[in-house]
């Protein structure tokens, strides 16, 4: 195996890689290999590697002026952390999956409570969540996946997620309670009067702000009292109101200008929030 400084190349291809698809942040690719002993080396990414060979395979590393020594049996998993390793040796074949996994994209993920998180350096350990959706990303990064990008992103803020919470470290400190700018709030509702039928997501919104998910999510609070689901349902409710009293559109309509899955579900949405079907609304 070579030195790299972004990803671990061994001497033979992967039989599997999302590396064509480029999904952002994340790479993933499957390998088989024999017994062998990698040299101190270094990434600039975090690392995920699940075992899924059927035979177990005892490995090693040189951690400092000791050594750790383990038995890695089908799936289990090691996490390693963007940074520098002693050498490290596999006495066996191994079948693994190994997960590439953005440095910045993670602390994009990372919850604005979190001043600062540290990813746990585990040699091995056992972890079903991750293993299963190491195994799904691995699935998806060979067939094309009719939901697309849309679901390779919820696949990785699962992983992301799951790794934050329970495999890092993280210093708390308040919140500091900031909210949004009279400018972006103008500018969430521009977007919304231009994109009335289509669907809203929590990520279009956020990026309005040039803010991440979780930083978005909170400052959104913050400022208008709401979720952006409730403040975007509100919203519609709103204009559903004033296209009802224009009477211009049918009440099938209107659900359909606005975006609602189907007339039966804008007229529960309607009715939740107004206390009135949009029929009863409009007639009266």
């Amino acid at each position: 195996m070579n030195d790299a400084n972004s990803f671990l190349v061994y001497d033979r291809p992967a039989l599997a890689s999302s590396a064509e698809q480029a999904w952002p942040g994340l790479r993933v690719e499957r390998y088989q290999l024999e017994a062998m002993a990698m040299p101190a080396h270094a990434h600039d990414q975090h690392m995920l590697i699940l075992h899924q060979g059927v035979q177990p395979v005892r490995s090693s590393r040189r951690n400092g002026s000791g050594t750790e020594e383990d038995l890695f049996r089908p799936g289990d998993a090691g996490l390693y952390p963007a940074g520098e390793y002693g050498p490290t040796a596999w006495y066996g074949p191994a079948d693994i999956i190994q997960l590439q996994i953005d440095t910045q994209a993670l602390e994009n993920r990372a919850s604005l409570q979190a001043s600062k998180f540290t990813l746990r350096d585990r040699f091995r350990f056992e972890d079903g969540l991750l293993t299963q959706l190491g195994r799904q990303l691995l699935t998806t990064a060979g067939t094309r996946h009719t939901l697309g990008l849309l679901y390779v992103e919820s696949l990785t803020n699962a992983l992301c997620y799951h790794l934050l919470e329970h495999h890092a470290i993280q210093e708390q400190r308040p919140a500091p309670g900031r909210t949004l700018s009279g400018s972006v709030l103008t500018r969430i509702e521009a977007y919304l009067e231009g994109n009335m039928e289509q669907v809203v997501t929590v990520e279009a919104l956020a990026g309005l702000a040039n803010l991440s998910v979780f930083h978005f999510m909170r400052c959104f609070r913050h400022t208008t009292g709401q979720s952006p689901y409730q403040y975007v349902l509100g919203w519609k409710i709103r204009r559903a109101q004033h296209l009802l009293r224009i009477g211009e559109l049918p009440v099938a309509a209107v659900g359909e200008v606005l975006g609602f899955a189907s007339p039966a579900h804008f007229s529960a949405a309607f009715k939740r929030a107004t206390g009135r079907s949009p029929r009863d609304f409009q007639q009266r």
